[in-house]
């Protein structure tokens, strides 16, 4: 080979050496073990699975960042990797304690990272979080022990969450969820995915209304009418602060059915009822809807509904209440539904 080629060939390959970065790698763990809520007690996990554990680089600014209302990290810090807590201890994996080689780009000599703890086995901005102390790594192959440290912060809790569901309806699914106290709470966003990591997609155009400031329970529901039948979906739902904070609760899993194929009217339940009753009908198509109250005698005691209505299940609830407000007397009624050219008509009693 030509000495102008060799020099050449040189002068490539230590411009391509230059270029290349190399991965390092910090044995991160906590011989002592990360404590619980109130320091009395330690993360748990197992072998196999625990609370998390997440490595992180505290980026330019050389400082610990909190995590964002969704409770990931911010734009400035960097996730490196996860573990959690019980991996490499397998024999006493209920003492907050954690071993694991992490390898990646930025675990170079000079790089200053930190562990950050959760009590949970997902990142939920609703649960308690802590930081350990900030270290710098001395070499491109290091090891640290990052210590005890207590999980202390919730990221934001604007709403005491105590049921959350999906229920898959003839066309539809029913997400619904309650609530048994809201502070500053603006509203919420349902979203979906077909993969438990998959992308999420928000299917609430319109926020629903949170109530604020209360302490007493509220329920609350979404129909999703946007489903292919007999998928699968993951469901998420977000609160929304007052003041833009969200927390994020889920996946709730769901298999849809298809839709239905023929019209119909459900007898009521209860049956019979006192003082209120629900009315379950199911339609094929999207259509205009009228559903009507008659005594006996054939008059007009309520007109429940005179609307449009997507093809599905749905259920209207009757209070006893006549068009003028006033309770109506025992006895027993027709309901008729009047759909799309389809009539049907069913008898319930109303008792005192």
């Amino acid at each position: 080979m030509k000495l102008w080629k060799i020099a050449t060939t040189l002068a490539l390959l230590t411009t391509m050496a230059g270029s290349l970065s190399f991965a390092g790698t910090l044995e991160a763990y906590s011989n002592s073990g990360v404590r619980d809520v109130g320091g009395s007690s330690y993360l748990s996990g197992n072998t196999s699975s625990g609370d998390l554990i997440q490595i992180i680089s505290v980026g330019s600014n050389g400082t610990i960042d909190p995590p964002d209302t969704l409770g990931s990290t911010t734009s400035d810090d960097s996730l490196l990797g996860t573990t959690h807590v019980g991996f490499g201890f397998p024999f006493n994996p209920n003492e907050g304690k954690f071993s694991k080689t992490f390898t990646h780009d930025l675990l170079t000599a000079g790089a200053v990272v930190y562990v950050r703890a959760w009590n949970d086995s997902v990142v939920d901005a609703t649960k308690y979080y802590g930081d350990s102390n900030t270290y710098e790594l001395q070499s491109e192959m290091d090891s640290h022990d990052f210590g005890t440290w207590t999980v202390s912060n919730p990221v934001h809790v604007p709403v005491e969450l105590s049921s959350f569901s999906v229920e898959a309806k003839p066309g539809y699914n029913e997400i619904r969820w309650t609530t048994q106290s809201e502070t500053e709470n603006l509203g919420f966003h349902v979203y979906r995915s077909f993969e438990p990591e998959g992308e999420r997609i928000q299917i609430t155009k319109k926020m629903v209304d949170g109530a604020i400031n209360s302490q007493v329970r509220h329920d609350y529901s979404y129909e999703d009418r946007t489903v292919d039948e007999n998928a699968t979906y993951y469901y998420w739902l977000a609160d929304i602060a007052v003041d833009g904070r969200i927390a994020v609760h889920g996946p709730q899993k769901v298999i849809s059915v298809s839709r239905p194929t023929a019209y119909g009217l459900d007898q009521n339940y209860p049956n019979p009822f006192n003082p209120s009753t629900s009315l379950t009908y199911t339609l094929k198509e999207d259509g205009s809807v009228k559903l009507r109250i008659y005594n006996i005698r054939g008059q007009l005691i309520r007109e429940l509904i005179d609307v449009k209505q997507p093809a599905g299940q749905h259920v209207v609830e009757w209070d006893g209440l006549d068009n003028f407000g006033n309770l109506v007397p025992s006895g027993t009624y027709l309901y008729v539904l009047d759909v799309n050219g389809h009539k049907f008509t069913r008898k319930m009693a109303m008792t005192k």
